[in-house]
């Protein structure tokens, strides 16, 4: 029996297509708002359930970037992160990559967790916390800067023999090229680190067309 040979009380009762078309429109949007309330639920319960990363101490002096040589953290910031000070545009939890590098130290995680959501957490949070120079503070004394070098106090002595304070430009990109654990061609990496510097605003160009490559203790 179709539409046309029902009752005219059977017919009236059905909703036009229209009506029903709407109704389950209204009912998916309702489905989805309630699914990211869920999602957002459990994201703010999984964020809480991660504690504020805390200020590892080195074995040695601490080293502020302030005390050092103008350049100098800035050789390191434009090996590591040249972004580091503007805002960070991940649309989840945004931090910067040097921040996250030290959040792995700092939460004793792994390497291979560096992108997980663990981190960015715990990078977001310090990031909230406290400031990018005081972050930088923490970077600098606890990052891996090759052949067992743990801060930039060990890496300044073991790989020129002097004190942080007394650091080149030359000499801080060269510590931040070791920062990477697999860094190629060293010689270029320090070149590249140079000229992200002068990109940056943080070397002008006829100072950096001055600068030759640093030898260390171990040549």
């Amino acid at each position: 029996m179709t539409i046309v040979e029902l009752p005219k009380s059977a017919a009236a009762a059905m909703p036009p297509p229209r009506r029903r078309g709407l109704r389950r429109l209204v009912a998916a949007v309702v489905l989805l708002v309630l699914l990211a309330g869920v999602a957002y639920g459990l994201a703010q319960y999984y964020y809480a359930s991660i504690p504020l990363p805390r200020e590892r101490e080195p074995g040695t002096q601490q080293v502020r970037a302030e005390n050092l040589r103008p350049g100098v953290a800035d050789a390191i910031v434009a090996a590591v992160d040249p972004d580091f000070y503007q805002q960070a545009d991940e649309l989840v939890w945004p931090s910067s990559a040097l921040t996250k590098r030290y959040a792995v130290v700092a939460m004793w995680e792994s390497w291979d967790d560096l992108d997980s959501w663990r981190v960015r957490v715990g990078a977001h949070k310090l990031e909230g916390w406290y400031t990018k120079n005081q972050l930088l503070d923490f970077y600098l004394n606890t990052a891996h800067y090759g052949q067992g070098a743990v801060g930039l106090e060990q890496a300044s002595t073991l790989y020129f023999g002097k004190h942080p304070r007394d650091l080149t430009v030359t000499e801080a990109a060269l510590l931040g090229v070791h920062l990477d654990p697999d860094p190629g061609d060293v010689r270029a990496a320090w070149n590249r680190v140079l000229d992200t510097m002068v990109e940056h605003g943080w070397l002008n160009t006829g100072e950096r067309g001055r600068l030759v490559f640093p030898k260390t203790i171990q040549e």
